[in-house]
């Protein structure tokens, strides 16, 4: 019976090492570019599911009366940056008695529903309802979509408000059909851009831009909005039926899940030098910024951990939970967010109930910090 408990206690204690170095390994893709080291980025994929395993483990080893949680407890602490971005508690959220100034929504619509994926006759109009609903100044739109004839989106939201606007295009087709990034305002836009070029053989001439920015006076002071789209992973049928299947806890074909982990490594490995791209531009920045848009990555990753360190997380400060913006058949991932610089304050964060898109809109209203 002794020599099992030793077994036992031995084994447990081998198995929380293993997991606690796999868990500073995951801590160290925070600092360490996916575009050098692009194992890094799939070890901040894995973050969270690290955490909770040492999390356990402490529990596990007080309820043994055994000092040994202190290491999980270290390991967590060591990594606490990326801990404290997976989840927002309420309790820990600082009131503020200052009124709303501003609203910006951040949304990937999917272009709108372009080919219905949704089967809902009336996907736009119900994204369309869900913008007018929250009324926002500022709308930040990833995979954006309008044509010059029968879904003309840039027209209907200058109908309803929206006079002013900045589109990055990714991509024209039959002349008047327009993919991309967007930026759409009530208020005058004074001087606007693109960001994050990528060359390559399309019909935008040689090359697009994943990220656009617009500079929008609110009570007299001048903010740069900025709207990116980070890398996408681009997955087809095929590979997404290979994600079902792995949360199914089915076996998919080997080749299917190498094919999977190749276009999820090159995703890392651009969105690194994106990112680079990004902090060089922020801190270049002549305004305070607001950062909004799609990232692609998880609140675990280097893109996100790289881009907070000088700009605050609106969900963090005025969310609740895990707040998972993907609809889509990956659970529980936040990947769209909108940071602010410390010159404004959360005053509201919401996230509507809208499954049209792949992608659920945030919305997060702020207050300009008096002087």
């Amino acid at each position: 019976m002794k020599f099992l408990h030793q077994l036992l206690s031995l084994t447990s204690r081998t198995a929380n090492i293993v997991f606690l170095t796999l868990l500073l390994i995951s801590g160290l893709s925070s600092k360490i570019n996916p575009s050098n080291f692009s194992v890094f980025g799939f070890m901040g994929l894995i973050y969270p599911y690290l955490a909770v395993v040492n999390i356990l483990f402490i529990f596990s080893w007080i309820l043994r009366k055994r000092l040994f949680f202190i290491y999980s407890l270290i390991g967590l602490l060591f990594t606490f940056s990326q801990l404290k971005s997976q989840i927002a508690l309420p309790f820990l959220q600082k009131d503020t008695n200052l009124s709303t100034d501003f609203t910006v929504m951040s949304y990937n619509v999917r272009n709108f529903d372009l080919y219905n994926w949704s089967k809902n006759l009336h996907s736009r109009q119900v994204m369309m309802d869900t913008i007018q609903k929250y009324n926002p100044d500022v709308l930040l739109f990833q995979e954006y979509y309008t044509e010059t004839k029968k879904l003309n989106n840039t027209h209907y939201l200058d109908s309803i408000g929206y006079k002013y606007h900045k589109i990055s295009t990714e991509l024209i087709k039959r002349k008047d059909n327009i993919w991309g990034v967007a930026i759409f305002s009530k208020l005058p836009i004074s001087k606007s851009g693109e960001l994050l070029k990528k060359s390559v053989n399309n019909s935008v001439g040689g090359s697009y831009s994943r990220g656009a920015f617009a500079d929008i006076k609110v009570k007299g002071q001048t903010f740069r909005f900025v709207n990116v789209h980070l890398q996408s992973l681009y997955f087809n049928n095929d590979e997404y039926e290979t994600i079902q299947e792995i949360t199914e806890k089915k076996l998919p074909a080997y080749k299917r899940v190498i094919d999977l982990l190749k276009k999820i490594n090159q995703a890392f490995i651009y969105r690194g030098k994106q990112v680079n791209e990004l902090k060089s531009f922020i801190s270049d920045s002549p305004h305070p910024i607001i950062l909004g848009g799609d990232f692609n990555d998880t609140p675990g990753s280097y893109s996100y951990q790289q881009l907070t360190k000088t700009l605050e997380d609106s969900f963090i400060r005025k969310g609740k939970g895990i707040g998972s913006t993907y609809s889509g058949n990956i659970p529980l991932l936040r990947i769209d967010y909108i940071l602010k610089d410390k010159s404004l304050t959360t005053t509201k964060f919401n996230k509507p109930k809208n499954k049209i898109s792949d992608h659920y809109p945030i919305v997060v209203e702020f207050a300009v910090n008096p002087e």
